[in-house]
């Protein structure tokens, strides 16, 4: 993730394997809610987080693993 170096590229790696681990292709979905519900409350830094740790949830349950 290349915005403000908030958040590295491990933790949301980690974060979408845990998601898919505990969710399996739902968990996508789930982080794109928590990326809208964190944008309804103004919080743009976690919703880019969210959307982010979605697009490698998306990614790992396209790639066949799991």
């Amino acid at each position: 993730m290349e915005d403000e170096g908030f958040v590295d590229d491990g933790f949301i790696e980690e974060t979408a394997w845990e998601y898919f681990g505990r969710y399996g292709g739902r968990g996508a979905s789930l982080l794109r809610e928590l990326a809208a519900s964190a944008e309804r409350a103004g919080d743009a830094i976690a919703a880019q987080t969210w959307r982010a740790i979605a697009e490698a949830a998306e990614r790992i349950a396209g790639s066949g693993s799991g």
